[in-house]
């Protein structure tokens, strides 16, 4: 017998593998630019909450500044020794309400209202569900 070479046909042709280098290139490219998309978004995620916050501070900083310019003037010093420091200008007098103190009575608990349960007799609920007359008075 005799042997017969054949030749095997190869397994993927030439445009085959270009066509399969190419889908994996695209495949490759697709997810490069999907991972670099989500990184983008994540970005400006905080922004917002960050503009928020300096916005924040920023009052806080111009109300801190207002305060100083206040706590460094006249006014204030003024004010502090007169109602915190008990100091009075020559001329003047200082005027200090007392509370006035008093006990306070307890109120008088209400009398308890009657049951009127306690009351009824059984005659005059069978009356009233049989006539829708008023009950006679006893």
């Amino acid at each position: 017998m005799e042997k017969k070479w054949f030749r095997q046909r190869p397994l993927l042709t030439l445009p085959q593998v270009l066509v399969l280098l190419v889908v994996m290139a695209a495949l490759f490219i697709a997810l490069d630019l999907n991972r670099r998309a989500q990184a983008g978004q994540l970005v400006g995620i905080g922004e917002e909450s960050l503009q928020q916050q300096i916005n924040y501070e920023s009052t806080r900083q111009v109300e801190l500044q207002v305060t100083l310019i206040y706590l460094e003037s006249e006014d204030y010093v003024a004010a502090y020794a007169r109602n915190e420091a008990g100091q009075l200008l020559p001329g003047e007098k200082r005027i200090v309400p007392l509370p006035i103190e008093a006990t306070i009575a307890p109120t008088a608990a209400p009398p308890p209202t009657p049951d009127p349960v306690e009351l009824a007799r059984p005659w005059q609920a069978w009356w009233r569900l049989l006539t829708d007359a008023p009950q006679p008075r006893p």
